[in-house]
């Protein structure tokens, strides 16, 4: 057939082909010994030093001061310069390697240890930037002192990317989120709610001419006025649950207090409410995320932790809104605690919708419990987030 072949043929075995197999076979074994020098390795093990040539990830290996000595064909692939290129010059300033931390506390781990491992930015050939998982290990001589380091770096710039990307997507869902909410509290306070309490009037003035009708008709009469009465209840309820209006109309400390007595007439726990009088207003995103946190920790507590009792305290300090919601429950066991901290595992959702909230606005969110309870923390920057009470008027919203 005249079309060609999309799989690689084997080699040809013509003279030619026989000699330039024969020079690069050649010249491949000189490096290898070259190679076999560089990593202290015996001329009869050459094989290790080519599985370390011929690796996928980028191996690199530099002196004690840092200076590259091998450089394989992964790292080739992954930077762009060949080892002639890399070979001679510093690791860290050749690839403009950004630390997670100070460099000079890297190294020092890594002398202590013996090894380090994290995540790494570096600069490839044409100036691009790619974020690698590293790890390194401190290699010694015979006397057991520091000879060099080996470097293993594996490309992640795809993984960070959709991570990235995964994030902008979960801070968007919130937000639409909120959103909906505010929208459906909105049309269930100002459609429905206002229906049903026309309705309660129509029967209450019907019930007005009870003397009219039979025992029969009056006490249906009685029972769709307390029904109505109670659908109304429910919904005005309901919407408040979705987004009470006092969060945006007077502010965090009011919202919770509102919340809070609901929730004790509901659930008949004891909730200690704390908020320090120099809170202040806060910008719209942060007071509804600490609303929906507060919310979302005390569902949890009401039906998982077993606890009589819950405390919240809410301060701010030093730029930050700190917030702290305890219970003196069962606590949660290691195992399911893990998965909660984790980032991953269908456990959590709660937990995990409320650490984005924190992460997007720049905090952290600290998840303790044990045989006395279960304790959330979260802090908050405020920076220049905090708000005028006027600010939050509908009249200062935005367009």
């Amino acid at each position: 057939m005249g079309s060609s072949s999309p799989w690689k043929t084997g080699p040809s075995n013509s003279p030619e082909s026989q000699q330039k197999r024969a020079t690069e076979g050649t010249r491949d074994g000189s490096r290898a010994e070259t190679d076999s020098q560089t990593f202290g390795i015996a001329p009869s093990d050459l094989s290790l030093t080519e599985l370390l040539r011929l690796a996928h990830d980028g191996i690199i290996v530099a002196n004690i001061d840092g200076m590259i000595q091998f450089w394989n064909r992964g790292a080739e692939e992954m930077y762009g310069w060949s080892a002639a290129e890399a070979c001679g010059n510093l690791a860290a300033e050749f690839l403009r390697t950004e630390f997670p931390q100070r460099r000079a506390e890297v190294t020092k781990k890594l002398f202590e240890l013996g090894a380090w491992q994290g995540e790494l930015v570096q600069r490839m050939r044409d100036g691009r930037r790619i974020a690698v998982a590293s790890r390194q290990v401190l290699r010694r001589d015979e006397e057991g002192k520091p000879s060099g380091i080996l470097e293993i770096n594996r490309d992640i710039t795809f993984q960070k990317e959709a991570q990235i990307s995964l994030q902008r997507l979960s801070v968007r869902l919130l937000q639409l989120q909120d959103e909906e909410r505010r929208r459906i509290a909105r049309e269930l306070h100002d459609s429905t709610g206002q229906s049903l309490a026309a309705l309660v009037i129509h029967l209450s003035a019907i019930n007005g001419r009870i003397g009219t009708l039979d025992p029969t008709s009056a006490e249906i009469l009685c029972e769709a006025m307390k029904l109505s009465q109670q659908a109304s209840d429910e919904i005005r309820t309901l919407s408040y649950l979705l987004h009470p209006p006092t969060l945006d109309l007077a502010g965090l400390t009011s919202a919770l207090k509102w919340l809070v007595d609901g929730f004790m007439q509901r659930s008949k726990l004891q909730v200690e409410l704390e908020i320090s009088t120099d809170l202040g207003r806060l910008h719209q995103n942060l007071e509804t995320a600490l609303f929906r946190i507060v919310q979302e920790s005390l569902t949890n507590i009401f039906r998982h932790s077993g606890s009589p009792t819950a405390t919240i305290r809410l301060s701010r300090s030093d730029g930050n809104v700190n917030l702290e919601v305890s219970d003196r429950g069962s606590g949660i066991p290691p195992n399911t605690l893990a998965t909660l901290n984790g980032t991953g595992g269908e456990l959590g959702v709660g937990i995990r919708g409320m650490r984005e909230r924190v992460r997007q606005l720049g905090g952290n969110l600290e998840l303790i419990s044990g045989s006395e309870g279960t304790t959330v923390t979260v802090r908050l920057p405020i920076g220049d987030q905090a708000q005028s009470p006027a600010s939050h008027s509908p009249g200062a919203a935005s367009t």
